[in-house]
């Protein structure tokens, strides 16, 4: 067995007898005593798998086929300590990155499985029903070429991660309050349809990420999962507002761009640990929140809605790398940008930004200003960091030359 499986590996139980005598002390060698599996119905599960996904074309089929299926190339059984009973149960399946080419048989027979990791393969056809897995906590088919809809989870008691990213799986998301153990869900690009399911009472899920797929409907409310560290729902066609955010306190990545949302961007109140914040190409209304505290936020995107007000102080922000709130109708002036020591992407043209352009940081390589109806007097200190973010000599000729960035307003083209 190869050293990446060497985590899977059979645990043996071992017995030895001390003997004390007169005169000497003698210890009996240690004798290992395994269950193994060598027949009966999960012995018979295991011989489907590799039919029916030409397991003769595997990458590494190691022992496959015959004797104790415990010592088959990733396959982890428990043990006792009965010799040779064949009561072994099979606990964990890793054949992920292993040519496995066809569909999954039925996996109900599997009765002690907690782990199935299949990913990375060429398998095809739907997931087999999982109902009755009651002791299975990681479930992995994610690079597949799976198709038919997700299975039922509820009841699925143990289940903490499920991952069936990068099929072509249809339908809609299951049920997912009948899995009160969930940490980790994710089905991205897939061609998924329907609502994201309720969400209530899975306080301890972490990951959920249902990326480009065709789902629908509003978000549900993200109230008390104070676990949750990832959120991504973006590419999708989901209407609504948000929900509030403040129970997030985990949260660290939020992604809800390229939908078709409406409404005022929530507050972030009190997720101090946000990293990325991403609302792009949506319907959203109102001002952007205020983002003192975040000193964490290095994404900041909310792009072509419909925003109006000013832009926010962004002095807090010490770790924003990229800054883009281009097409909207901002109004005001752009904020100072001092002690934002590693911007290096600030995107804020198409508004209807005023006033004169502040210093920008040393650390910017890409920018744009224009067109907005800026003071576009020359500032010697000022204007050749801009001339290099925005690629134009002076910025203001950005997107033509001989335009003074206010051009697209001044010709009775306002937004």
């Amino acid at each position: 067995m190869t050293a990446a499986h060497a985590t899977h590996t059979r645990r043996h139980v071992g017995w030895s007898f001390l003997f004390l005598g007169t005169a000497s002390l003698l210890t009996v060698p240690c004798h290992q005593a395994h269950a193994g599996l060598n027949s009966g119905p999960e012995f018979s599960a295991l011989q489907a798998i590799y039919t029916s996904t030409d397991g003769a074309n595997w990458i590494d089929s190691t022992g496959w086929g015959s004797g104790d299926a415990c010592s088959w190339h990733g396959i982890t059984c428990d043990q006792d300590s009965t010799p040779g009973d064949n009561t072994s149960h099979v606990t964990q399946i890793s054949l992920y990155y292993n040519n496995l080419n066809g569909p999954l048989p039925e996996l109900t027979g599997l009765i002690g499985l907690e782990a199935f990791f299949v990913d990375n393969n060429l398998l095809t056809g739907s997931i087999p029903a999982l109902t009755g897995l009651i002791g299975l906590k990681n479930f992995d088919v994610h690079g597949n070429q799976l198709t038919g809809a997700i299975p039922v989870l509820a009841g699925l008691a143990s289940l903490t991660d499920f991952n069936v990213d990068d099929n072509q799986l249809t339908g809609s998301i299951p049920a997912l309050i009948g899995v009160p153990n969930l940490r980790d869900f994710t089905a991205p690009r897939n061609q998924l349809t329907g609502p994201i399911p309720d969400l209530t009472g899975l306080t301890g899920l972490q990951i959920l990420d249902v990326n480009t797929n065709q789902l629908t409907g509003s978000i549900p409310s993200l109230t008390g999962l104070t676990s949750l560290s990832t959120f991504d729902v973006s590419y999708n066609r989901l209407t609504g507002s948000f929900p509030e955010l403040t129970d997030l306190i985990a949260m660290q990545y939020f992604f809800a761009n390229n939908n078709q949302l409406t409404g005022p961007i929530p507050a972030p109140t009190g997720l101090t640990d946000l990293a990325l914040f991403a609302v792009d190409n949506n319907q959203l209304t109102g001002s952007i929140p205020a983002l003192t505290g975040f000193a964490n936020l290095y994404y900041f995107g909310a792009s072509s809605n419909q925003l109006t007000g000013s832009i926010p102080v962004l002095s807090d922000l010490i770790n924003m790398q990229f800054f883009d709130v281009h097409a909207n109708q901002l109004t005001g002036t752009i904020p100072d940008l001092t002690g934002l020591d590693v911007l290096s992407a600030f995107y804020v043209g198409v508004n209807q930004l005023t006033g004169t352009v502040p210093p920008a940081p040393s650390s910017l390589m890409h920018a744009t200003l224009c067109p907005n109806p800026l003071d576009t007097t020359a500032q010697a200190s000022i204007d050749p960091a801009w001339n290099a973010a925005t690629g134009f000599a002076p910025w203001r000729e950005n997107p033509f030359s001989n335009n003074n960035c206010d051009d697209l307003f001044s010709g009775g083209f306002d937004a």
